[in-house]
């Protein structure tokens, strides 16, 4: 390659890293904001009373330190309900010893997803709260998260909210990926939007959602959403239209979730959301692909040995902002920093579950999750 294109290359790779790592600094800034993270400290709502719902499908060994950690709350938790999704372990017995009431999902349906139909049938039996939270077996809850997330939602009159959890990483391939991934979804979610009623983005984690009965019941529940395979984003979808306020705060010291042990469960997991979360459109899809590109690119341009001094500190200068806020990121996640430099085979390791996930959407291919398979619906041409 002659000195004069090499020069010219790593210049605009310098160029490239440095705008999307701007960028990606305004956008975590925005989402770290004081008013879009909730902590221990933060106050508490200790008289309104909550009915709690735990979908559990195959999760012996962490269905008891969940439903622990929910009757460790210092909220008024009115009933624990473990609603056993069809497991075939010991996931009832281990939710009954921990103390919670269990109960048994029929199988669901033809086009309806097993935990969306469990979900709807936890909330039908725990009657007693005014407020419904769904807890997923995964997640392991500070005592002060219901509480303080029930304050957060009282304060600014939401009628549901999540709080992000913190991702709890044990191999290799989560501490590479995982906490990459949250930086992604941090950018991507714009949390001022979501709280705001009058602009449509809509946004729940299952993972620990919090609802007002009446509005949960008002716009169906998830027995109204009983379809989708992202219920939870179905469910904020429902309760945005209908008007709702929706409160979702950056908690990593209220809530931590493993929700993938093995790479395949992570691929099928991912494949299955990210194309409904973050769009099946080439737009969004070509987005991903540009950050990928951006975050490699200097690197690339600096192996080809430019020769211009200003064009060698243009591509270093875009590599180096971008190594600082993946390490920076891990740093507030919890994370390794030090993984931070394997960035770019994250980035490309993520791009290509989201392209995948995009495939599917957009061919109504299959999925398999939890031992089931579902029919994604299809879009586009």
């Amino acid at each position: 390659m002659p000195s004069t294109v090499r020069n010219i290359a790593a210049a605009l790779a310098g160029a490239v890293g440095l705008a999307v790592g701007v960028h990606s600094l305004v956008r975590l800034g925005r989402a770290g904001r004081r008013r879009h993270r909730l902590g221990a400290g933060d106050p508490g709502e200790l008289t309104e009373t909550v009915s709690v719902v735990v979908p559990a499908r195959n999760e012996t060994g962490r269905v008891s330190g969940c439903v622990a950690a929910i009757l460790a709350q210092d909220a008024k938790v009115a009933e624990v309900v473990v609603v056993d999704d069809g497991s075939r372990d010991s996931t009832a017995a281990e939710a009954e010893r921990a103390g919670a009431r269990v109960v048994t999902a029929p199988a669901p349906g033809t086009g309806r997803a097993g935990k969306a139909s469990a979900c709807a049938v936890g909330a039908r039996t725990g009657a007693i709260g005014r407020w419904l939270a769904f807890v997923d077996a995964d997640v392991l809850l500070a005592p002060e998260a219901i509480s303080r997330l029930l304050a957060a939602c009282r304060d600014t009159g939401a009628v549901a909210g999540s709080p992000l959890a913190r991702q709890a990483t044990r191999t290799l391939w989560e501490e590479l990926l995982l906490p990459d991934l949250g930086l992604a979804v941090a950018e991507r979610l714009d949390l001022a939007a979501i709280a705001d009623p009058a602009r449509p983005a809509a946004f729940l984690s299952g993972q620990c959602l919090l609802v007002r009965r009446d509005a949960y019941e008002a716009v169906g529940g998830f027995e109204a959403v009983a379809g989708s395979l992202v219920e939870d984003v179905a469910l904020a979808r429902r309760l945005k239209a209908a008007g709702g306020r929706l409160e979702v705060r950056l908690a990593p010291d209220l809530a931590a979730v493993r929700m993938y042990r093995r790479f395949g469960d992570l691929w099928e997991g991912l494949a299955k959301n990210l194309a409904e979360v973050w769009g099946a459109g080439a737009g969004s899809l070509g987005w991903q692909a540009a950050r990928a590109l951006a975050g490699v690119a200097p690197w690339l341009a600096l192996a080809a040995r430019p020769r211009a001094r200003a064009a060698r500190r243009m591509a270093l200068a875009g590599g180096l902002l971008q190594l600082t806020v993946r390490a920076g990121g891990r740093l507030v996640a919890g994370a390794d920093p030090r993984l931070a430099v394997a960035y770019p085979a994250a980035d490309l390791i993520l791009l290509a579950i989201y392209a995948d996930s995009v495939r599917r959407r957009r061919t109504g291919a299959a999925v398999t999750w939890k031992g089931r398979a579902y029919q994604v619906p299809r879009v586009g041409p």
